[in-house]
Protein backbone atom coordinates (compact mmCIF):
# COMPACT_ATOMS: atom_id res chain seq x y z
CA UNK A 1 0.00 0.00 0.00
CA UNK A 2 1.30 3.53 -0.80
CA UNK A 3 1.14 6.59 1.51
CA UNK A 4 -2.13 8.17 -0.41
CA UNK A 5 -3.51 5.16 -0.25
CA UNK A 6 -3.83 4.68 3.46
CA UNK A 7 -4.43 8.49 3.70
CA UNK A 8 -7.34 8.06 1.78
CA UNK A 9 -8.70 5.06 3.75
CA UNK A 10 -7.68 5.99 7.34
CA UNK A 11 -11.42 6.14 8.80
CA UNK A 12 -11.45 2.48 8.23
CA UNK A 13 -9.17 1.79 10.89
CA UNK A 14 -10.09 1.66 14.46
CA UNK A 15 -6.76 3.42 15.18
CA UNK A 16 -3.85 5.57 13.83
CA UNK A 17 -1.12 6.39 16.17
CA UNK A 18 2.17 6.70 17.33
CA UNK A 19 1.49 5.64 20.62
CA UNK A 20 1.94 1.96 21.48
CA UNK A 21 -0.63 1.98 24.65
CA UNK A 22 -3.33 3.36 22.23
CA UNK A 23 -2.97 0.76 19.88
CA UNK A 24 -5.76 -1.90 18.69
CA UNK A 25 -5.84 -4.73 16.83
CA UNK A 26 -5.64 -4.23 13.10
CA UNK A 27 -4.73 -0.07 13.91
CA UNK A 28 -1.70 1.68 11.72
CA UNK A 29 1.16 2.65 13.95
CA UNK A 30 3.07 5.16 13.07
CA UNK A 31 7.08 3.93 13.82
CA UNK A 32 9.26 6.44 14.87
CA UNK A 33 13.05 4.41 14.07
CA UNK A 34 16.06 5.47 15.09
CA UNK A 35 15.10 6.45 18.71
CA UNK A 36 16.31 4.08 21.89
CA UNK A 37 14.96 1.05 22.63
CA UNK A 38 13.13 1.71 18.90
CA UNK A 39 12.44 -2.08 18.40
CA UNK A 40 11.07 -2.25 22.02
CA UNK A 41 8.37 0.04 20.65
CA UNK A 42 7.99 -1.90 17.30
CA UNK A 43 7.64 -5.22 19.27
CA UNK A 44 5.12 -3.48 21.26
CA UNK A 45 3.04 -2.86 18.10
CA UNK A 46 3.42 -6.16 17.13
CA UNK A 47 1.93 -7.43 20.18
CA UNK A 48 -0.87 -5.06 20.24
CA UNK A 49 -1.59 -6.56 16.39
CA UNK A 50 -1.10 -3.94 14.70
CA UNK A 51 -2.09 -4.31 10.83
CA UNK A 52 0.22 -1.50 9.38
CA UNK A 53 3.50 0.17 10.29
CA UNK A 54 4.07 3.45 8.87
CA UNK A 55 7.70 4.14 8.96
CA UNK A 56 10.60 6.20 7.40
CA UNK A 57 13.01 3.57 7.88
CA UNK A 58 13.42 0.02 6.44
CA UNK A 59 11.90 -2.89 8.07
CA UNK A 60 13.11 -5.77 6.38
CA UNK A 61 12.12 -8.28 9.28
CA UNK A 62 8.24 -7.84 8.51
CA UNK A 63 6.76 -8.30 5.14
CA UNK A 64 6.47 -5.90 2.35
CA UNK A 65 2.71 -5.47 2.54
CA UNK A 66 2.59 -4.82 6.55
CA UNK A 67 4.38 -1.73 5.64
CA UNK A 68 4.12 1.44 4.47
CA UNK A 69 7.49 3.26 3.78
CA UNK A 70 7.53 7.00 3.76
CA UNK A 71 10.27 9.94 3.60
CA UNK A 72 8.94 12.01 6.49
CA UNK A 73 7.55 10.39 9.56
CA UNK A 74 6.55 13.60 10.90
CA UNK A 75 4.58 15.35 7.73
CA UNK A 76 3.08 11.43 7.16
CA UNK A 77 1.67 11.71 11.34
CA UNK A 78 0.16 15.11 10.81
CA UNK A 79 -1.43 14.13 7.53
CA UNK A 80 -2.52 10.95 9.17
CA UNK A 81 -3.78 12.58 12.47
CA UNK A 82 -5.52 14.73 10.39
CA UNK A 83 -7.46 12.73 8.41
CA UNK A 84 -8.18 9.93 10.83
CA UNK A 85 -9.82 12.85 12.76
CA UNK A 86 -11.74 14.19 10.24
CA UNK A 87 -9.44 17.33 9.46
CA UNK A 88 -11.35 18.87 12.90
CA UNK A 89 -9.66 22.61 12.28
CA UNK A 90 -11.24 23.01 8.96
CA UNK A 91 -14.22 23.52 11.57
CA UNK A 92 -12.84 25.67 13.65
CA UNK A 93 -11.42 29.43 14.19
CA UNK A 94 -7.79 28.51 15.10
CA UNK A 95 -6.10 31.00 16.78
CA UNK A 96 -1.98 30.31 17.83
CA UNK A 97 0.03 31.80 20.32
CA UNK A 98 3.89 31.71 20.03
CA UNK A 99 6.71 33.32 21.89
CA UNK A 100 9.13 32.76 25.13
CA UNK A 101 6.57 34.46 27.46
CA UNK A 102 3.23 35.37 27.33
CA UNK A 103 1.73 32.56 25.64
CA UNK A 104 -0.81 31.08 28.31
CA UNK A 105 -2.18 34.54 29.26
CA UNK A 106 -2.55 35.72 25.63
CA UNK A 107 -4.62 32.61 25.31
CA UNK A 108 -6.34 33.09 28.43
CA UNK A 109 -7.00 36.62 26.83
CA UNK A 110 -7.92 35.27 23.62
CA UNK A 111 -10.78 32.78 25.33
CA UNK A 112 -12.21 35.94 27.00
CA UNK A 113 -12.21 38.06 23.98
CA UNK A 114 -13.37 35.33 21.73
CA UNK A 115 -16.10 34.37 24.08
CA UNK A 116 -17.05 37.62 24.22
CA UNK A 117 -17.41 38.03 20.43
CA UNK A 118 -20.11 35.10 20.25
CA UNK A 119 -17.99 32.24 20.10
CA UNK A 120 -18.05 28.86 22.56
CA UNK A 121 -13.69 28.26 22.84
CA UNK A 122 -11.70 25.42 23.61
CA UNK A 123 -8.01 26.04 24.55
CA UNK A 124 -4.93 24.49 25.09
CA UNK A 125 -1.91 25.01 26.21
CA UNK A 126 0.46 24.38 29.07
CA UNK A 127 -1.77 24.81 32.05
CA UNK A 128 -4.01 22.59 30.44
CA UNK A 129 -6.59 21.72 27.62
CA UNK A 130 -10.67 23.19 28.68
CA UNK A 131 -14.03 23.00 26.60
CA UNK A 132 -17.30 22.69 27.10
CA UNK A 133 -16.86 22.55 30.88
CA UNK A 134 -13.98 20.22 30.50
CA UNK A 135 -10.68 20.65 31.88
CA UNK A 136 -7.83 17.81 31.16
CA UNK A 137 -4.05 17.62 32.03
CA UNK A 138 -1.81 18.92 29.29
CA UNK A 139 1.04 16.60 28.75
CA UNK A 140 2.86 19.37 26.69
CA UNK A 141 2.64 23.15 25.95
CA UNK A 142 1.15 21.69 22.40
CA UNK A 143 0.34 18.01 22.43
CA UNK A 144 1.32 15.74 19.93
CA UNK A 145 0.40 15.35 16.56
CA UNK A 146 -2.59 12.62 17.26
CA UNK A 147 -3.57 13.88 20.68
CA UNK A 148 -3.97 17.19 18.96
CA UNK A 149 -6.29 16.63 16.29
CA UNK A 150 -8.18 14.11 18.68
CA UNK A 151 -8.68 17.06 21.30
CA UNK A 152 -9.24 19.47 18.14
CA UNK A 153 -12.20 16.91 17.22
CA UNK A 154 -13.77 16.51 20.18
CA UNK A 155 -13.77 20.39 20.38
CA UNK A 156 -15.81 20.53 17.26
CA UNK A 157 -18.28 17.92 18.55
CA UNK A 158 -18.45 19.10 21.60
CA UNK A 159 -19.54 22.66 19.92
CA UNK A 160 -17.09 24.60 20.23
CA UNK A 161 -16.65 27.26 17.14
CA UNK A 162 -12.97 28.51 18.00
CA UNK A 163 -9.83 27.46 19.82
CA UNK A 164 -6.98 29.58 21.11
CA UNK A 165 -3.72 27.80 21.23
CA UNK A 166 0.02 28.09 22.55
CA UNK A 167 2.41 27.10 20.14
CA UNK A 168 5.58 25.75 21.22
CA UNK A 169 9.17 26.07 18.94
CA UNK A 170 9.37 21.90 20.37
CA UNK A 171 6.26 21.84 18.47
CA UNK A 172 7.08 24.07 15.33
CA UNK A 173 10.55 22.05 15.27
CA UNK A 174 8.99 18.51 15.61
CA UNK A 175 5.94 19.73 13.07
CA UNK A 176 3.87 18.76 15.63
CA UNK A 177 1.01 21.31 14.59
CA UNK A 178 2.06 20.76 10.62
CA UNK A 179 -1.35 19.55 9.84
CA UNK A 180 -3.44 22.64 11.51
CA UNK A 181 -4.60 25.35 9.39
CA UNK A 182 -4.80 28.33 11.70
CA UNK A 183 -7.31 31.73 10.73
CA UNK A 184 -4.47 34.17 12.70
CA UNK A 185 -1.35 34.00 15.15
CA UNK A 186 0.25 35.91 17.49
CA UNK A 187 4.33 36.00 18.03
CA UNK A 188 4.96 37.77 21.76
CA UNK A 189 8.44 38.15 22.25
CA UNK A 190 11.54 36.27 22.24
CA UNK A 191 14.37 35.67 24.92
CA UNK A 192 16.92 33.12 26.00
CA UNK A 193 14.97 29.33 26.53
CA UNK A 194 15.48 26.26 24.74
CA UNK A 195 19.04 26.48 23.46
CA UNK A 196 19.54 22.99 24.34
CA UNK A 197 16.99 22.09 21.53
CA UNK A 198 17.95 24.89 18.94
CA UNK A 199 21.30 25.80 19.87
CA UNK A 200 21.34 29.32 18.84
CA UNK A 201 18.56 32.12 19.32
CA UNK A 202 18.55 32.29 15.53
CA UNK A 203 17.64 29.00 15.29
CA UNK A 204 15.36 29.23 18.08
CA UNK A 205 13.88 32.53 15.88
CA UNK A 206 13.75 30.66 12.80
CA UNK A 207 12.08 28.22 14.40
CA UNK A 208 9.11 30.18 15.88
CA UNK A 209 8.88 32.72 12.63
CA UNK A 210 7.60 29.42 11.03
CA UNK A 211 4.03 29.57 12.08
CA UNK A 212 3.94 32.73 10.39
CA UNK A 213 5.35 31.08 6.81
CA UNK A 214 4.99 27.58 6.61
CA UNK A 215 1.85 26.86 8.08
CA UNK A 216 0.45 30.22 6.78
CA UNK A 217 0.98 29.21 3.54
CA UNK A 218 -0.21 25.42 4.42
CA UNK A 219 -3.80 27.32 5.86
CA UNK A 220 -3.63 29.27 2.77
CA UNK A 221 -4.23 26.32 0.87
CA UNK A 222 -6.79 24.53 2.58
CA UNK A 223 -9.09 27.34 2.27
CA UNK A 224 -8.43 30.23 4.85
CA UNK A 225 -6.60 33.61 4.99
CA UNK A 226 -4.84 33.94 7.84
CA UNK A 227 -3.85 37.06 10.20
CA UNK A 228 -1.33 38.15 12.56
CA UNK A 229 -0.43 40.42 15.08
CA UNK A 230 3.31 40.78 16.21
CA UNK A 231 4.85 42.24 18.91
CA UNK A 232 7.23 45.14 17.56
CA UNK A 233 8.37 46.24 20.61
CA UNK A 234 10.49 43.06 20.93
CA UNK A 235 14.01 43.37 18.62
CA UNK A 236 12.69 39.61 17.35
CA UNK A 237 9.06 41.03 16.76
CA UNK A 238 10.47 44.04 14.85
CA UNK A 239 12.18 41.59 12.34
CA UNK A 240 9.73 39.23 12.09
CA UNK A 241 6.99 42.45 11.42
CA UNK A 242 9.34 43.62 8.42
CA UNK A 243 10.13 40.05 7.10
CA UNK A 244 6.17 39.15 7.04
CA UNK A 245 4.97 42.60 5.01
CA UNK A 246 4.30 42.70 1.50
CA UNK A 247 5.34 38.87 2.17
CA UNK A 248 4.07 35.98 -0.22
CA UNK A 249 2.49 35.05 3.18
CA UNK A 250 0.90 37.91 3.74
CA UNK A 251 0.11 39.69 0.30
CA UNK A 252 -3.02 41.78 0.66
CA UNK A 253 -3.40 42.14 4.30
CA UNK A 254 -0.16 42.96 6.55
CA UNK A 255 0.00 41.83 9.82
CA UNK A 256 -1.01 44.05 12.73
CA UNK A 257 1.80 45.66 14.53
CA UNK A 258 1.08 46.05 18.28
CA UNK A 259 3.63 48.22 21.01
CA UNK A 260 3.40 50.05 23.99
CA UNK A 261 4.82 52.77 22.14
CA UNK A 262 2.89 54.82 19.67
CA UNK A 263 2.44 53.00 16.52
CA UNK A 264 4.38 54.23 12.88
CA UNK A 265 3.36 51.26 11.09
CA UNK A 266 0.38 51.19 8.50
CA UNK A 267 -1.75 48.86 10.51
CA UNK A 268 -0.88 49.26 14.51
CA UNK A 269 -2.08 49.19 17.34
CA UNK A 270 -1.32 51.82 20.32
CA UNK A 271 -0.83 51.02 23.65
CA UNK A 272 1.06 54.24 24.77
CA UNK A 273 -2.21 55.44 26.30
CA UNK A 274 -2.26 52.32 28.92
CA UNK A 275 -1.93 53.16 32.75
CA UNK A 276 0.06 50.63 34.53
CA UNK A 277 -0.32 50.62 37.89
CA UNK A 278 -0.28 48.11 41.14
CA UNK A 279 -4.16 48.38 40.79
CA UNK A 280 -4.19 46.88 37.14
CA UNK A 281 -4.16 48.56 33.70
CA UNK A 282 -6.38 51.25 32.27
CA UNK A 283 -6.60 53.63 29.70
CA UNK A 284 -7.14 53.55 25.82
CA UNK A 285 -6.06 51.31 23.02
CA UNK A 286 -5.69 52.87 19.62
CA UNK A 287 -6.01 51.05 16.52
CA UNK A 288 -4.71 52.38 13.00
CA UNK A 289 -5.23 52.08 9.76
CA UNK A 290 -8.09 50.50 7.87
CA UNK A 291 -9.62 48.84 10.53
CA UNK A 292 -9.59 51.69 12.91
CA UNK A 293 -10.69 51.79 16.26
CA UNK A 294 -10.39 52.61 19.95
CA UNK A 295 -11.43 50.78 23.50
CA UNK A 296 -11.38 51.58 26.75
CA UNK A 297 -9.19 48.99 28.82
CA UNK A 298 -9.99 48.35 32.58
CA UNK A 299 -8.28 45.31 33.47
CA UNK A 300 -7.09 43.41 36.96
CA UNK A 301 -4.14 42.24 35.53
CA UNK A 302 -0.23 43.97 36.36
CA UNK A 303 2.85 44.27 34.86
CA UNK A 304 3.92 45.69 31.44
CA UNK A 305 4.27 42.32 29.96
CA UNK A 306 0.43 41.63 30.59
CA UNK A 307 -0.38 45.33 28.63
CA UNK A 308 1.66 44.02 25.87
CA UNK A 309 -0.05 40.47 26.07
CA UNK A 310 -3.60 42.58 26.26
CA UNK A 311 -2.29 44.49 23.29
CA UNK A 312 -1.44 40.99 21.16
CA UNK A 313 -4.97 39.37 22.09
CA UNK A 314 -6.52 42.61 21.41
CA UNK A 315 -5.32 42.84 17.93
CA UNK A 316 -5.46 39.00 17.17
CA UNK A 317 -9.32 39.02 18.40
CA UNK A 318 -10.21 42.24 16.23
CA UNK A 319 -8.17 40.88 13.04
CA UNK A 320 -11.23 37.47 13.75
CA UNK A 321 -14.10 39.79 13.80
CA UNK A 322 -14.66 40.42 17.14
CA UNK A 323 -16.18 43.96 17.72
CA UNK A 324 -15.06 46.89 19.75
CA UNK A 325 -17.61 46.83 22.80
CA UNK A 326 -17.30 42.82 23.08
CA UNK A 327 -12.93 43.56 23.26
CA UNK A 328 -13.74 45.76 26.30
CA UNK A 329 -16.31 43.52 27.99
CA UNK A 330 -13.97 40.33 27.50
CA UNK A 331 -11.04 42.53 28.96
CA UNK A 332 -12.97 43.66 31.83
CA UNK A 333 -14.50 40.47 32.50
CA UNK A 334 -10.89 38.96 32.48
CA UNK A 335 -9.55 37.30 35.77
CA UNK A 336 -5.84 36.94 36.54
CA UNK A 337 -4.20 33.63 35.38
CA UNK A 338 -3.84 30.63 37.70
CA UNK A 339 -0.01 31.26 38.77
CA UNK A 340 0.78 34.06 36.38
CA UNK A 341 1.79 37.64 38.52
CA UNK A 342 -0.77 36.03 41.05
CA UNK A 343 -0.71 37.62 44.25
CA UNK A 344 -1.61 34.94 46.56
CA UNK A 345 -0.66 36.89 49.69
CA UNK A 346 -1.36 40.13 51.22
CA UNK A 347 -0.98 40.18 54.88
CA UNK A 348 0.57 42.86 57.08
CA UNK A 349 1.98 45.07 54.54
CA UNK A 350 3.47 42.16 52.69
CA UNK A 351 3.12 40.98 48.88
CA UNK A 352 3.28 37.19 48.38
CA UNK A 353 3.34 36.64 44.22
CA UNK A 354 3.68 33.54 42.12
CA UNK A 355 4.66 33.42 38.68
CA UNK A 356 5.77 30.70 36.55
CA UNK A 357 8.70 32.78 35.13
CA UNK A 358 11.20 29.50 34.50
CA UNK A 359 13.21 31.73 31.85
CA UNK A 360 15.07 34.52 31.83
CA UNK A 361 13.43 37.02 30.17
CA UNK A 362 10.35 36.08 31.78
CA UNK A 363 12.16 36.35 35.37
CA UNK A 364 13.66 39.55 34.39
CA UNK A 365 10.58 41.10 33.68
CA UNK A 366 8.23 39.84 36.59
CA UNK A 367 11.10 41.57 39.10
CA UNK A 368 11.40 44.79 36.42
CA UNK A 369 7.68 44.46 36.71
CA UNK A 370 7.82 44.18 40.80
CA UNK A 371 10.25 46.60 41.60
CA UNK A 372 8.16 49.77 41.04
CA UNK A 373 5.19 48.33 43.04
CA UNK A 374 6.97 47.64 46.01
CA UNK A 375 7.94 50.17 48.18
CA UNK A 376 10.32 48.18 50.71
CA UNK A 377 12.77 44.49 49.61
CA UNK A 378 11.99 42.61 46.75
CA UNK A 379 12.72 39.30 47.44
CA UNK A 380 13.07 36.28 45.10
CA UNK A 381 12.68 32.15 45.67
CA UNK A 382 13.72 30.15 42.07
CA UNK A 383 15.60 27.54 41.34
CA UNK A 384 15.73 25.72 37.47
CA UNK A 385 15.09 22.74 36.87
CA UNK A 386 16.85 19.92 36.18
CA UNK A 387 17.80 17.59 32.97
CA UNK A 388 17.07 21.45 31.26
CA UNK A 389 18.67 23.75 29.25
CA UNK A 390 21.89 24.35 31.73
CA UNK A 391 22.78 27.76 29.75
CA UNK A 392 20.34 29.33 31.26
CA UNK A 393 20.70 28.70 34.80
CA UNK A 394 23.43 31.65 35.37
CA UNK A 395 21.90 33.96 32.81
CA UNK A 396 18.66 33.83 35.64
CA UNK A 397 21.12 34.26 38.55
CA UNK A 398 21.86 37.07 37.10
CA UNK A 399 19.27 38.35 37.03
CA UNK A 400 17.51 37.84 40.11
CA UNK A 401 20.92 38.89 41.47
CA UNK A 402 20.95 41.99 40.01
CA UNK A 403 17.19 43.12 40.35
CA UNK A 404 16.30 41.52 43.82
CA UNK A 405 17.34 42.37 47.33
CA UNK A 406 17.42 39.23 48.74
CA UNK A 407 17.28 36.07 46.50
CA UNK A 408 16.67 32.23 47.62
CA UNK A 409 17.91 29.69 45.25
CA UNK A 410 15.91 26.59 45.86
CA UNK A 411 15.13 22.89 44.13
CA UNK A 412 12.86 22.71 41.08
CA UNK A 413 11.69 20.01 39.71
CA UNK A 414 14.50 17.45 39.91
CA UNK A 415 14.24 15.24 37.33
CA UNK A 416 17.20 13.11 37.77
CA UNK A 417 19.93 16.00 38.30
CA UNK A 418 21.36 16.79 41.76
CA UNK A 419 20.53 20.28 43.02
CA UNK A 420 24.21 21.24 43.92
CA UNK A 421 25.24 21.25 40.21
CA UNK A 422 22.21 23.26 39.59
CA UNK A 423 22.15 25.60 42.08
CA UNK A 424 26.36 25.84 41.39
CA UNK A 425 25.71 26.49 37.64
CA UNK A 426 22.76 29.32 38.84
CA UNK A 427 25.64 30.91 41.32
CA UNK A 428 27.92 31.17 38.86
CA UNK A 429 26.55 33.97 36.95
CA UNK A 430 25.68 35.97 39.72
CA UNK A 431 27.61 39.21 40.40
CA UNK A 432 30.60 39.04 42.52
CA UNK A 433 28.86 42.18 44.72
CA UNK A 434 25.51 40.23 44.79
CA UNK A 435 26.97 37.07 46.44
CA UNK A 436 26.09 38.00 49.91
CA UNK A 437 22.08 38.61 48.96
CA UNK A 438 21.77 35.00 48.06
CA UNK A 439 20.54 31.96 50.20
CA UNK A 440 21.29 28.41 48.95
CA UNK A 441 18.40 25.70 50.46
CA UNK A 442 18.13 22.61 49.31
CA UNK A 443 14.31 21.91 50.05
CA UNK A 444 11.46 24.37 48.55
CA UNK A 445 9.06 24.42 51.64
CA UNK A 446 11.98 25.29 53.64
CA UNK A 447 13.04 28.30 51.07
CA UNK A 448 9.50 29.37 50.87
CA UNK A 449 9.48 29.80 55.09
CA UNK A 450 12.61 31.43 54.93
CA UNK A 451 10.99 34.03 52.54
CA UNK A 452 8.19 34.69 54.65
CA UNK A 453 10.31 34.82 57.89
CA UNK A 454 12.55 37.22 56.32
CA UNK A 455 9.56 39.57 54.71
CA UNK A 456 8.83 42.67 56.97
CA UNK A 457 6.13 45.68 55.90
CA UNK A 458 6.61 46.94 52.60
CA UNK A 459 8.02 43.75 51.38
CA UNK A 460 6.98 41.75 48.28
CA UNK A 461 8.38 37.94 47.97
CA UNK A 462 8.06 36.30 44.59
CA UNK A 463 8.06 33.08 44.06
CA UNK A 464 9.02 31.81 40.41
CA UNK A 465 9.62 28.96 38.28
CA UNK A 466 6.34 26.69 39.51
CA UNK A 467 3.39 29.03 38.51
CA UNK A 468 0.48 26.94 39.19
CA UNK A 469 2.02 23.22 38.98
CA UNK A 470 0.65 21.01 41.61
CA UNK A 471 3.31 17.87 41.24
CA UNK A 472 6.93 18.77 42.23
CA UNK A 473 9.76 16.18 41.42
CA UNK A 474 11.89 15.82 44.22
CA UNK A 475 15.30 13.84 45.25
CA UNK A 476 15.03 11.03 47.47
CA UNK A 477 17.86 9.12 47.71
CA UNK A 478 19.13 9.73 44.30
CA UNK A 479 15.86 8.80 42.87
CA UNK A 480 12.62 10.47 41.26
CA UNK A 481 9.95 11.26 43.38
CA UNK A 482 6.55 13.32 42.66
CA UNK A 483 4.54 14.75 45.63
CA UNK A 484 1.53 16.83 45.91
CA UNK A 485 3.40 20.82 45.90
CA UNK A 486 1.37 24.13 44.99
CA UNK A 487 3.52 27.00 45.45
CA UNK A 488 0.65 29.05 46.36
CA UNK A 489 -0.59 26.65 49.09
CA UNK A 490 2.81 26.76 50.61
CA UNK A 491 3.36 30.37 51.07
CA UNK A 492 -0.43 31.01 52.23
CA UNK A 493 0.27 28.18 54.97
CA UNK A 494 3.61 30.07 55.82
CA UNK A 495 1.87 33.28 55.75
CA UNK A 496 -1.11 32.28 58.29
CA UNK A 497 1.74 31.32 60.52
CA UNK A 498 4.67 33.93 60.87
CA UNK A 499 2.67 37.02 58.56
CA UNK A 500 0.77 39.87 61.08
Amino acid sequence: MTFDELLAATRRYPIVTDDTRELVAGGVFVYGGGRTHKDEFLDRALAAGAGLIVSDTDLPQLAPERVVRVSNRRAASAELARAFYGDPSARLLMAAVTGTCGKTTTTYLLEGLLRAGGHSVGVIGTENMRYAGKVLPSPNTTPSTFVLNRILRDMADAGCSAVAMEVSSHALEQERTLAVAFDGMVFTNLSVEHLDLHETMENYFAAKARLFTDYVVYARGHGKSPRAAVHVGDAYGARLYARLCGSEEFPEHAPVAFSLQPQAQAQGLDGSGLRISAAGISGEILQTGAMSFAITVDSALIGRFNAENILGAVALARELGVPPEALERGLREMTPVPGRMERVVHRGGISVVVDFAHKPGALEVVLDTLRPLTPGRLICVFGCGGRRDATKRPVMGQIAGQRADIVIVTPDNFRGEAFEGIAAGILAGVDAQDRTKVHIVDERRAAIGLALSLARAGDTVLIAGRGAETVLSVDRGGAEHRIDFDDRVVAAEFAAQVLP
